[in-house]
């Protein structure tokens, strides 16, 4: 196992909907551990293991779930 984190800047998180579809998109993504949706600070940090799923994946999975993550 190969832990990682990745934090993005999530502007268009606007309200606890945001944060459930964002937990929705990534929760059963094989190899994600951690989803932590800050709603006041607008990011999305999650902790996945690297040999399961790629950060780029989790990203395209934010956008098809309609947000904008960026570095």
């Amino acid at each position: 196992m190969n832990l990682q984190q990745k934090v993005w800047k999530t502007p268009d998180i606007e309200c606890e909907g945001c944060v459930r579809s964002i937990r929705r998109a990534l929760g059963d993504v094989d190899g994600v551990h951690q989803i932590e949706v800050d709603l006041l600070q607008k990011t999305v940090r999650v902790v996945f293991d690297s040999e399961r799923v790629q950060a780029e994946q989790l990203k395209h999975l934010l956008e098809a779930a309609g947000f904008t993550p960026s570095d």
